[in-house]
């Protein structure tokens, strides 16, 4: 029971850095195919974000890198 409460921890927490980082409030579709294509998209610009951050010549924070392109 405890190892299921952990990684349904783990997936509110990469939903919670979504919605903070992308500022992803809803999502737009329902379906299942919808919603995949959304979190994989998502997923695909923090990876980008991130390795612009680990390029970056500045330290500059993931929500302050966000902030710049946007």
């Amino acid at each position: 029971m405890a190892a299921i409460y952990k990684d349904r921890w783990q997936i509110e927490l990469l939903f919670k850095a979504l919605k903070q980082n992308l500022r992803i409030k809803t999502f737009v579709g329902t379906t299942p195919n919808a919603l995949h294509i959304q979190i994989w998209t998502a997923l695909i610009a923090m990876l980008i974000l991130r390795y612009l951050q680990l390029r970056a010549r500045f330290r500059w924070s993931l929500s302050n890198l966000v902030r710049s392109c946007a």
